[in-house]
């Protein structure tokens, strides 16, 4: 055998086991699925845009057979509030219910058609979150105030990607959404947060990036609306978002969060929904 034929014997050998070495899964791990949302590789990165192969997440929108509550939150002083869409679907009314336990019914409620949003009206309202149109980073933090499973609670989370939301029940909507890793609970009642549906999702200078919509209990996720989409609600209350904060408020930190709800509820920005529908 001539020279040149074996060395190309030994580079045949050589790219086999080249491919062995760096080509493949390992023997017993699993490809990513692709239904998952999961951080980017560049962690730390802008949220990529939006696209079709985006994780579906399907929610069953049943029908309405008990009063039921959820969290709502000021967006404007003069009376204008958002919530999630599912909190007042099928309602024969609504109220807000404030620090002392009076209910104040809305006196308009606008279901917004092509997401999981409701906008309320009420006659006076509360300080309102300061809202942006932000820039969201995978990895960075979030978190979210209202009345998990009817009582004061807050969540602490990290942006870990997008996802499409598929409502089907009641109503129809396909809508772009964030998905959160919650980290931190306070208190803690288990990963189930619902009644938190329609609270806020700020980011860490306490400035409004989506509502809270859904959630995955045995993966320990949230789900938020995309920020065109809120932006969208704002724009149809005849809302434009204002220069926001420029410093994060001191005690909105994953170690004492649960300060800047409990301040939030106490200023009555964010406050329970109550569907009757009876």
């Amino acid at each position: 055998m001539k020279l040149r034929d074996i060395l190309a014997l030994l580079l045949i050998a050589v790219v086999a086991i080249g491919g062995r070495i760096f080509g493949g899964d390992a023997p017993g791990e699993r490809r990513p699925d692709p239904r998952r949302p999961s951080a980017s590789p560049a962690a730390g990165g802008n949220l990529p845009p939006e696209s079709f192969n985006d994780p579906r997440l399907i929610v069953d929108v049943g029908e309405k057979n008990a009063n039921a509550t959820g969290t709502a939150f000021s967006v404007d002083r003069s009376g204008i509030w958002i919530t999630a869409r599912h909190v007042t679907e099928g309602c024969a009314s609504v109220a807000l219910r404030r620090s002392d336990g009076r209910l104040i019914r809305a006196r308009r409620v606008a279901a917004q058609g092509y997401a999981d949003m409701s906008l309320l009206w009420t006659r006076g309202g509360a300080a309102p979150l300061p809202t942006v149109d932000p820039e969201l980073r995978i990895g960075e933090d979030g978190y979210s105030f209202g009345f998990p499973q009817g009582e004061p609670g807050d969540v602490h989370a990290r942006l870990v990607g997008r996802s499409t939301m598929l409502a089907r029940g009641r109503y129809r909507t396909d809508e772009p959404v964030v998905a959160w890793t919650q980290t931190r609970r306070v208190p803690d009642r288990g990963p189930d947060l619902g009644g938190i549906s329609g609270g806020p999702w700020v980011n860490a200078n306490g400035e409004l990036i989506g509502v809270h919509v859904a959630g995955a209990p045995r993966r320990g996720r949230s789900y938020s609306t995309a920020p065109r989409t809120l932006l969208r609600a704002l724009e149809n209350a005849g809302l434009r978002p204002g220069a926001g904060r420029t410093d994060p408020p001191e005690n909105l930190t994953p170690g004492r969060f649960e300060r800047y709800g409990d301040e939030l509820r106490r200023r009555q920005t964010v406050v329970q929904v109550v569907c009757l529908v009876g």
